[in-house]
């Protein structure tokens, strides 16, 4: 990094508990702490509503599947370098899967599919394996255990546009939330100079690529052309963030497949009767959930916002004879969907204060006789601003106001 004053993200981890790597474990293979754990899962939750509310059904699939559904899929023919290899047990052949789409595919196929019903949507958050080159790997921006928002979205051919313009408004609004503020699409391009590389037909590739660039002309989305870089299966637009530190990150992604459907004999009953072939698009929000912590805690320098802190409020009584009481606050902020912890270690105010300042906790709650006889808590802000003495009940609602407010 640049700026030697800026923390790296292993740093920030440390410093607050998230996240630790183990030699027997392996390198790319992060572990999670409960603090981290619970962080991750706040982030998850997030995108899980956001796609339910834009229409998306969840689905779960095994993190295997036999050889054949990667053969029939492409994946192995063109991605077996970056898959781990095929397990063999009781005379059956299984792959460590690298991508969930194959298994999607097999949901969309369990019954027929009517033009009406088109697109069908379905989201994932799954945990995926990749092998990387150790050398590669680090912290949580490069891993071999990478939990994927994923989505797939089986659509007529129609319904492209309007689908890429709903992903994009999804990958928009997860960019606000977060406090990114710039961003551009990288559209990533086939060589037509090296056919090889790609599965399909010049034709197809031609006309979805200027569909792309047109909805991005549009919605005057900043974007720039990359000739090469498109997946095997069709063209993409990958989000580039700029943090706050003006650096470039690659986070979400939109693919279009027109492969696939053609590869697994996809099919859905047109307003004629007959069977058409469906499109997929193949959606990452956050892309890799690992790898967006990663990016976004440095984003942020550890100062997680209210609504994302694993601990919104920790609790410090003065001494021994407060914590009974502290406790019973504790259990009515929680009451209130608060996530709050008590500090009741024997250590002194001032290292618990520090502690806490330390852990980037939003809010720290002081309580001593005083405070326990008038029901006050003496709050301070974790960049040392002293609030004074507030009501519980007054406490609890501005709290509530900030995590809902997403400030």
């Amino acid at each position: 990094m640049n700026d030697k004053s800026l923390k790296d993200h292993r740093q920030i981890g440390q410093e607050q508990d998230l996240f630790v790597h183990s030699e027997l474990v392996g390198s790319g293979l992060p572990l999670f702490t409960p603090k981290g754990t619970l962080l991750r899962k706040i982030v998850e939750n997030y995108m899980y509503d956001l796609l339910k509310e834009e229409g998306y059904e969840h689905v779960w699939s095994p993190h295997i599947a036999r050889k054949d559904l990667f053969e029939v899929s492409g994946h192995l023919e063109k991605f077996s370098e970056d898959m781990f290899p095929a397990m063999k047990t009781k005379g059956r052949e299984y792959v460590l899967k690298a991508m969930n789409c194959p298994h999607h595919i097999q949901i969309y196929q369990r019954k027929p599919i009517s033009y009406k019903e088109m697109p069908q949507r379905y989201a994932e958050i799954a945990t995926v394996y990749r092998s990387e080159q150790s050398g590669e790997l680090g912290g949580l921006t490069r891993v071999m255990s990478i939990t994927m928002d994923d989505a797939h979205i089986f659509i007529r051919k129609d319904q492209i546009k309007d689908e890429f313009k709903k992903a994009l408004d999804i990958d928009k609004k997860m960019l606000k939330d977060f406090g990114f503020k710039e961003y551009w699409i990288r559209l990533s391009l086939w060589d037509p100079k090296n056919k090889t590389k790609y599965l399909g037909d010049e034709k197809t590739w031609e006309e979805m690529q200027r569909q792309m660039r047109e909805l991005l002309k549009e919605t005057k989305t900043p974007f720039k052309e990359v000739v090469g870089e498109a997946a095997f299966y069709g063209p993409k637009m990958d989000l580039m963030a700029v943090d706050s530190h003006g650096r470039e990150w690659q986070l979400s992604t939109i693919q279009l497949d027109f492969n696939l459907p053609e590869r697994f004999k996809l099919s859905y009953v047109g307003e004629d009767g007959k069977g058409h072939m469906p499109y997929i698009i193949h959606r990452a929000t956050l892309g890799a959930v690992e790898r967006f912590l990663g990016v976004w805690l440095e984003h942020v320098q550890g100062i997680l916002p209210l609504w994302l802190s694993p601990v919104q409020i920790t609790l410090i009584p003065i001494a021994d004879r407060h914590l009974k009481e502290v406790e019973k606050m504790a259990e009515e902020l929680k009451s209130e969907n608060i996530r709050v912890e008590v500090d009741s270690r024997a250590e002194t105010m001032q290292n618990k204060i520090r502690q806490a300042t330390l852990q980037k906790v939003p809010y720290m709650g002081i309580i001593g006789d005083k405070e326990i006889n008038d029901q006050t808590v003496s709050v301070r802000t974790r960049d040392g601003k002293d609030l004074g003495k507030l009501n519980l009940s007054h406490f609890v609602k501005r709290v509530k106001q900030e995590i809902d407010q997403k400030t």
